[in-house]
């Protein structure tokens, strides 16, 4: 089993966060599995292109960079039109109907979400967009267990507990829409 996933959006949507959370869950709460990250962003940081790529396997990962994605999530239209051309007929695409239209005729399997829009209705920002995304791709793919998860949320937001209960609630809805 060997999964490529590229996170890409502009800076600020939480990307590299949710990449993190990602490799967390996989590597010290799941059992045998393997996960590498890296990240790319504008020294702006909010607003320009940015992407996390995260290989999970269960074999050892030997190069961390991805060239064709099994799963990509697109939360802007500048992250859709750079990635595109590299979907193959078979790439899941996940994207937030809110911020992406996407290109007539593109490869891929393309799964439309209001990930913005939801975030608001749910938390009152748009700050766990991120994070009901994660919730509908683990839904679809079967990656990672939800306990898994959850703990990586607990360990990567360590006494922030209100940042973890959002995270949380927004993670459970994502889970829940098909």
């Amino acid at each position: 089993m060997k999964t490529e996933i590229v996170l890409c959006g502009v800076g600020g949507q939480g990307l590299i966060s949710v990449g993190e959370i990602i490799g967390l869950a996989a590597s010290l709460f799941e059992e045998r599995l393997y996960a590498t990250m890296t990240a790319s962003y504008g020294s702006e940081t909010r607003g320009t292109f940015t992407k996390t790529d995260v290989i999970l396997s269960d074999q050892p990962i030997g190069y961390p960079n991805i060239d064709s994605p099994d799963v990509i999530l697109c939360l802007a239209q500048v992250a859709y039109e750079r990635y595109k051309d590299k979907f193959r007929d078979d790439t899941e695409v996940y994207y937030d109907t809110d911020m992406v239209i996407p290109a007539e005729g593109a490869k891929g399997k393309h799964f439309g979400y209001a990930f913005r829009t939801m975030s608001i209705e749910t938390t009152g920002n748009t700050q766990a967009a991120n994070t009901i995304a994660l919730g509908v791709i683990i839904h679809h793919r079967h990656l990672l267990h939800k306990e898994a998860v959850m703990k990586a949320f607990a360990h990567r937001f360590a006494g922030r507990d209100q940042i973890i209960a959002i995270n949380e609630k927004a993670f459970g809805l994502g889970l829940s829409l098909e």
